[in-house]
């Protein structure tokens, strides 16, 4: 009997051990946990790729990070003349990078004062802020992605891009902040490719396809005409474009490293007689659900990518993503469209493919054809989640939208030297060749009205 009771209260001893050692180890749960680091000096642009990365060491965290418990917070206070200039990123230990803020602010806008990023930053997203820019902010890229059960503890890095030469500036801190519940309002729909079974089949076929829409909310509040004197954007029309998929499953695409110039096998490093850069084949990966909730995919060939060294950019670029006009309408009796006339028109401009946010029901930025977009009546939503640009694989995930705003290289019009003022249409295309499987293509063009001003006949 003695020697039952000595077993109950070893047994004892050592369960409370047990949840005393867990106690402690959940009291990081219960409380923030802050990291800091002091600032350093931001190179200015000098014409080649270069990253100022500051690094921050995390120590004593639980093992893992992800929904429960993870880095809830990004905050930084930067002195810089011209906030378009820089491109801001975090990297975590285990690789995952995510931006922060790319060229925002627009041409003018100047310093991030005690910025802070979250995942329901209070003052909206930061593409859409004004600088200086102060307060909590949604981030270009998707926090939930650095949540992703890696271990925290190890060294992080805040990597700025300097992107254009004159304006010189400087990091004074940055922090971070590891919490519980450290992405509300960021929550993914059920349905994944761990858990098919809370997939939904669409209404006719099996076929998940993804539906490309370009977001007007984007285009809306970043456009810019600029006169044919401007000493930085002569004659340009600059706008934002935001691509959404708002369909039954992911736009994915990938590639199995086939290399080409023209019809010649050659390197991914390969510069072609032609002077672009060698291009590799790409294959869309097209998901289809049965009726017994099993996912399958077939693979068929579409567009081709390539590695983009301009500054800014150093990742694989999908071609002929989108295209741009400027187009003069002339109208008949009662309004009616009698002649369109292409006045300017982009080269087919290729971008990287990635999930840069996220639709949600409560806000207007997924609104497309007066319907809010979102977990609600997206039926797959969440479904993929592609974080990087690699050239093995790239996409925009179920509910997902892939942003380029105003001041990135490439998106704009060039408006022809003697382009009257008045009144115009913009023309955004997406996947102008036709190239993409898609569940709706007839929602490929964005077609709004804008009147130009600053042009000198």
């Amino acid at each position: 009997m003695t020697y039952r009771f000595t077993q109950l209260q070893a047994f004892s001893r050592f369960s409370l051990l047990l949840f005393f050692l867990s106690f402690l180890s959940n009291q990081n749960l219960l409380h923030a946990q802050y990291f800091n680091t002091p600032g350093a000096k931001i190179r200015d642009f000098e014409g080649v790729f270069r990253i100022d990365s500051i690094p921050i060491t995390v120590s004593g965290l639980p093992l893992k990070i992800d929904s429960s418990f993870g880095l809830a917070k990004v905050c930084l206070n930067i002195d810089h003349l011209r906030t378009s200039d820089l491109k801001i990123e975090l990297l975590s230990p285990d690789g995952t990078s995510i931006w922060l803020t790319n060229r925002n602010g627009s041409e003018t806008g100047q310093n991030y004062m005690n910025t802070c990023f979250r995942s329901n930053g209070f003052n909206g997203y930061i593409h859409s802020g004004k600088a200086p820019f102060a307060g909590e902010f949604i981030p270009d890229g998707r926090m939930s992605f650095l949540n992703n059960s890696q271990n925290p503890n190890g060294i992080w890095y805040l990597l700025v891009q300097d992107l254009a030469a004159g304006k010189k500036g400087v990091l004074n801190y940055f922090n971070l902040e590891f919490s519980a519940n450290p992405n509300p309002n960021s929550g993914l729909g059920g349905c994944s490719f761990e858990s098919p079974e809370l997939c939904r089949m669409p209404e006719k076929g099996t076929a998940l396809l993804p539906d490309l829409v370009t977001l007007p909310f984007f285009t809306d509040n970043q456009i810019k005409e600029y006169p044919q004197d401007d000493q930085n954007y002569p004659g340009q029309l600059k706008l934002a474009i935001s691509i959404a998929n708002l369909g039954d499953g992911p736009m994915e695409v990938f590639g199995l490293h086939e290399w080409r110039c023209a019809d010649t096998i050659v390197d991914s490093t390969t510069v072609c007689p032609d002077g672009k850069k060698a291009r590799q084949i790409l294959y869309q990966r097209i998901y289809s659900l049965s009726e017994n909730k099993k996912l399958s995919y077939t693979d068929v060939p579409t567009n081709s990518n390539y590695y983009d060294d301009k500054p800014g950019h150093n990742h694989y670029h999908v071609d002929d993503w989108v295209e741009f006009r400027l187009v003069k309408v002339k109208r008949g009796r009662k309004g009616r469209v009698k002649h369109k006339e292409v006045i300017a028109q982009s080269s087919k401009i290729s971008y990287c493919l990635f999930d840069s946010g996220i639709c949600n029901d409560n806000d207007n930025i997924c609104r497309f054809e007066n319907i809010n977009y979102g977990a609600g009546n997206l039926a797959n939503y969440g479904l993929g989640a592609y974080s990087s640009c690699h050239s093995s694989k790239q996409g925009i995930s179920v509910g997902a939208y892939d942003t380029y705003g105003m001041m990135y290289e490439g998106q704009f019009l060039t408006i022809p030297k003697g382009t009257r003022n008045g009144d115009y249409l913009v023309e955004v295309e997406l996947d102008p060749l036709n190239k993409v499987a898609e569940k709706n293509k007839a929602n490929n063009l964005l077609s709004f009205p804008i009147t130009l001003r600053k042009q000198v006949p």
